[in-house]
């Protein structure tokens, strides 16, 4: 982005105090998790010290719940990173504390609040929220330092072909992490760099709060992306990784025969019972092979959460999803939305058949 852009976070950074209490909240994946670290490194190099408090929602939803304003109260200062709250609530937080928001998806209004989103520049524009936020370090002269924690962000936010030059960079530096193809599909699979992505991407974690502060450790705590593997946070999370592959792998086997398929409209919806958030997962996977179809993957506990992608962006995702919504559902507390080429919903189960009906008959 260009630094104009930028100001309204560059300023906010800057005039933050010494003795002021800074919490930033953040997504609960990669990008949401290196958007973080780079920040709090930004906070460290320009205070001498990071965030103070540094956390993803209690609840996987659009919303702060009363837990997460309780952990506000004694804040002076909060930073929203790749969460993309509704207008309203970011401004009636700015009453009470300085807000700054740093993201990439679209928002129903651009809040009265430091606001610093690509899309502002371009509605069309992709660019992760790590890869933003790494801009903004450029503006303290820290990018060359933080790369390696934009570019595990950028794999897992499907974001490697809107910045090429990053990888390029990372390249010179880390060639014998990188494939020798720098596209997304070999950064994602086939790398050391991509599986530590992977690994600390915490979205597929059920227990995401915990998991979200050891990834962000690991990543405080590693000077370079050489420092990363010995973390002892690090390794906490690369056991529980381990058990989510094979868990991913049990349900791969079972798609080809257990997926029901709409040829006409080229749907694909596929039912997993898991103890892992891997709906995602399982979702890029299959786009990347039939990147012309849509493909939901629903899990269904005490509600329905589902993942969708269409890796082609034939249509748009996030505002199918928000259309198929029932209306009863919406008043009942459902959310959908997302990107083009990969987005998300949830309901109460009960509201699941009407939700696929209308998914159809809208495409």
């Amino acid at each position: 982005m260009q630094s104009e852009n930028l100001q309204p976070a560059v300023d906010f950074l800057k005039e933050t105090g010494e003795d002021e209490k800074i919490v930033l909240i953040h997504h609960w994946d990669m990008d949401g998790s290196s958007s973080a670290a780079i920040t709090s490194k930004i906070l460290e190099h320009l205070r001498g010290r990071p965030a103070d408090d540094v956390f993803i929602p209690h609840e996987r939803a659009y919303h702060l719940s009363d837990d997460d304003r309780e952990r506000l109260e004694d804040a002076d200062r909060l930073v929203v990173l790749d969460f993309n709250l509704q207008a309203d609530e970011l401004e009636e937080l700015n009453e009470e504390l300085d807000v700054l928001v740093v993201d990439h998806h679209n928002f129903d209004r651009v809040p009265e609040v430091p606001f610093v989103n690509p899309r502002t520049e371009d509605g069309e524009a992709y660019v992760p929220c790590s890869k933003v936020c790494l801009d903004i370090s450029a503006e303290f002269g820290l990018d060359e330092d933080l790369d390696w924690i934009a570019g595990l962000g950028v794999i897992q936010d499907f974001g490697v072909d809107s910045c090429p030059e990053l990888f390029e960079q990372l390249d010179e530096k880390y060639s014998a992490y990188l494939p020798e193809e720098l596209s997304q599909q070999e950064l994602a699979k086939n790398c050391e760099y991509g599986r530590y992505s992977s690994v600390l991407n915490i979205k597929p974690y059920r227990d995401s709060a915990h998991f979200a502060e050891l990834a962000y450790e690991a990543l405080m705590n590693s000077e370079d992306l050489k420092e990363l593997e010995a973390q002892e946070a690090y390794r906490q999370v690369y056991e529980v990784y381990l058990e989510m592959q094979d868990e991913f792998n049990r349900m791969m086997e079972n798609y080809e025969e257990e997926r029901e398929i709409n040829r006409e409209k080229c749907v694909i919806f596929f039912d997993i019972d898991s103890d892992f958030n891997i709906t995602s997962s399982i979702a890029t996977n299959m786009s990347t092979k039939t990147p012309d179809w849509i493909h939901l993957v629903v899990q269904k506990d005490e509600e329905v959460n589902i993942s969708a992608r269409c890796q082609s962006g034939r249509v748009d995702l996030g505002a199918l999803l928000q259309e198929a919504l029932p209306d009863a559902a919406v008043e009942a507390g459902a959310e959908a939305g997302g990107h083009r080429k990969a987005a998300g919903a949830s309901m109460d189960k009960k509201f699941y058949s009407e939700f696929k009906e209308n998914f159809i008959e809208n495409l």
